[in-house]
């Protein structure tokens, strides 16, 4: 599936698996590594973004759920070259 967001204030497009987690897209498929799974079980909330403002634990979201959405990960949380 297509999906098209921000993230970080830079826009995305990419062709996802229907299945593919939230949390994996950005890591794996744009390396926005600061997003971790810690428990794999959504309970630590090592994996939370912000998605539409929202404070999301990015592992218990589809990526194609986020389509059309803003995301702010603890990288775009950063000051210029901190991360």
């Amino acid at each position: 599936m297509h999906i098209s967001v921000n993230v970080d204030g830079t826009g995305y497009e990419a062709d996802v698996e229907p299945r593919t987690l939230l949390v994996h897209w950005l890591r794996e498929g744009i390396g926005k590594v600061g997003t971790v799974v810690g428990c794999d079980t959504s309970n630590c909330g090592s994996c939370t973004v912000l998605l539409d403002g929202r404070s999301v634990k990015s592992c218990s979201v589809l990526a194609v759920q986020a389509d059309g959405s803003s995301i702010t990960t603890i990288q775009g949380l950063s000051d210029g070259n901190e991360w």
